[in-house]
């Protein structure tokens, strides 16, 4: 009896340190911390295109929803413990106002204007109206503070910048067009994708397209299969900090702004 217990405790012992041991990845950062790295690289008061190189994590950002396609592109990110970021557009809440709160709760929330307008091309007044109307319905909704604002076209204004830097928010750009709103086919989208995959990296693409969702539906396992995470914007600029004279540098002289 005695060596059958022995044999007993030893078994235990074994099957145990395999859990024990096991490597667990780095815990993601607090919504406090999140808050405290985006603000910090909002006060530089440039665009930021990547974050730091330090982790395979990355971004992908979802623009122009919420709408028809956001729950089936919330339900493929879901599948593999992805958080996607969306910039959303005021005008589309009325009608899908439960999909932002979704949105809120399993990834981040940025604004992305009102009526999505080509910003350089309308006043400064409006352009300020178009962003504080649309952040504070999304608030309004999701009982959560918009912190990050991607400007339609990539294309903002010294004005505007000073407003969002004023108020704490991060005007996110990107360092991968995926190009799936300038006439990308599917496999196109795919590929691009796949090429901007790196740390830190920030990839653009739009919710609600067709072609979006099928490479979406690809990339994403193909993501997984390479060792990355995809996280939102805040939690990505938490985990691989950026450089913050690399960002100025990057964001040059008023470049990006008219």
């Amino acid at each position: 009896m005695r060596r059958i217990a022995l044999l007993i405790a030893a078994a235990s012992t074994i099957l145990a340190l395999p859990v024990a041991g096991l490597a667990k990845g780095p815990a993601m950062p607090s919504e406090a911390e999140q808050q405290e790295a985006v603000a910090r690289v909002a006060a530089l008061g440039v665009p930021i295109y990547e974050a730091g190189t330090q982790g395979k994590y990355v971004a992908i950002t979802m623009d122009d929803g919420p709408g028809p396609y956001t729950g089936k592109v919330m339900d493929e990110f879901k599948k593999y413990g992805f958080r996607p970021t969306f910039f959303v557009n005021g005008k589309n809440f009325a009608r899908w106002s439960d999909t932002l709160r979704r949105e809120s709760r399993e990834g981040a929330v940025g604004d992305h204007t009102w009526s999505h307008p080509y910003l350089p091309g309308i006043p400064a007044s409006r352009q300020i109206s178009e962003v504080s109307r649309s952040m504070t319905a999304s608030s309004n909704i999701t009982g959560d503070r918009v912190q990050l604002f991607r400007p339609p076209y990539g294309s903002t204004t010294l004005p505007l910048n000073s407003w969002l830097k004023d108020k704490g928010v991060l005007n996110v750009l990107w360092s991968t067009d995926s190009r799936d709103s300038l006439g990308a086919n599917r496999e196109e989208i795919l590929r691009i994708s796949k090429a901007g995959v790196k740390p830190g990296a920030i990839i653009l693409m739009h919710e609600n397209r067709g072609q979006t969702y099928w490479a979406l539906n690809r990339l994403l396992p193909w993501i997984k299969k390479q060792g990355y995470t995809v996280v939102t914007v805040p939690e990505l600029i938490a985990l691989n900090p950026p450089d913050l004279a690399a960002v100025k540098r990057r964001a040059g002289s008023g470049v990006g702004f008219r």
